[in-house]
């Protein structure tokens, strides 16, 4: 007997005990198909249906929903790394943000290959500077305007933009506060312990034949020739077991930090950040400015950077050029100190051979 009322559908039915199988399969069947239509027809069910419903669209709206990307940084000037934390830049008044970089041709080449330039302009070593106007990462410039009394660059892609400081940087916690010079960074017998120098021969031979007794005055014309360079490197032989090698300035930074060596080859601006207690720091570094390198930098700008974006930032960098100077810290009592000034055109020509020769000389058994 099937009731229906306003909370749903009722079946009732009482089978006589004298039938048979089948007929009661059939009878439970009828029943099970009954409840389920009671329960659709159910408010409270129906209701519950449609809440499922909807939420499974919602969520299937949500997940289909685009989220927004955070939008890109700015183009910005890329400067030196530790520059910033220094303060070695002298910035006129200009519109674009300031980013460091490290500095290397690994970095550079994957930057002027990118589809959007993250950089209007790289603060460069003229030595990468002229690698980067041959090879065709960095543009040339468009001719200054008539009457503007613009500086003149090493290559036609560039514009001077400073220089920057090599110096024997020592721990003075270990050493004492005599200032050591190359020859001491040799002297492993008088100052046991770890040295570090750039992975680059570039800075690395002179500052080698330098420790030899070599004048800064002499060291180009002796490294031009085959015994000059046999000299720098079996000077660099001699302090092999002992070296800790460094390609960005911040791994420069970090092995301070750590008091990973006690004598290194550093640019100046990474000693701005050292002396830290409460950050952790080991060491506490100066730096000896006797000897120390000076190598000249430029701006350039990369081959991706849209036309109308160059002549606004070269503009710019032609009118209030932002330039490095890291030597507020030097001696300023007129001593002698010896400063050898880098040859970008003996690099310029040399540096991929001699390349091969240092990482030749990294990889053979000593």
């Amino acid at each position: 007997m099937l009731f229906i009322s306003r909370e749903g559908l009722f079946l009732h039915v009482s089978p006589p005990s004298s039938m048979g199988r089948p007929v009661r399969r059939l009878l439970a069947a009828t029943r099970l198909v009954a409840c389920l239509l009671a329960l659709v027809a159910s408010p409270g069910m129906a209701q519950a249906l449609a809440d499922t419903h909807h939420a499974h669209h919602s969520s299937h709206r949500h997940k289909t929903r685009k989220h927004k990307r955070p939008a890109a940084p700015k183009p910005a000037l890329a400067v030196s790394a530790g520059s910033l934390g220094a303060h070695s830049l002298l910035m006129p008044d200009q519109p674009y943000p300031l980013r460091e970089w490290d500095g290397t041709s690994a970095a550079l080449d994957a930057e002027a290959k990118s589809r959007k330039p993250a950089w209007l302009a790289v603060m460069v070593n003229n030595t990468l500077g002229i690698a980067a106007c041959r090879s065709g990462l960095a543009q040339p410039l468009p001719p200054a305007p008539a009457g503007q009394n613009a500086r003149t660059g090493v290559t036609p892609c560039a514009i001077p933009a400073g220089e920057e400081s090599i110096v024997l940087a020592w721990d003075r916690n270990r050493l004492g506060d005599a200032a050591p010079d190359w020859g001491d960074f040799w002297d492993i017998a008088r100052h046991p312990g770890k040295r570090a120098l750039r992975m680059d021969p570039r800075g690395t031979l002179e500052i080698a034949l330098m420790a030899d007794g070599v004048s800064s005055d002499d060291i180009y014309a002796l490294l031009a020739t085959p015994a000059g360079i046999d000299r720098a490197f079996h000077k660099l032989d001699q302090l092999r077991p002992y070296l800790v090698w460094w390609r960005t300035p911040s791994e420069a930074t970090r092995i301070m930090k750590s008091g990973a060596a006690l004598m290194l080859a550093t640019p100046h601006d990474r000693l701005a950040t050292l002396g830290n207690k409460a950050s952790g720091d080991k060491a506490s570094f100066s730096a000896q400015w006797r000897q120390s390198l000076r190598q000249k930098l430029s701006w350039i700008v990369l081959r991706n950077v849209p036309p109308e974006q160059r002549s606004a930032v070269v503009a710019m960098l032609r009118d209030q050029t932002p330039v490095h100077d890291d030597t507020q810290d030097a001696p300023q009592n007129g001593q002698a100190l010896h400063i050898l000034a880098i040859d970008d055109g003996f690099w310029a020509d040399r540096h991929d051979a001699l390349l091969k020769r240092f990482q030749s000389w990294l990889t053979s058994q000593p």
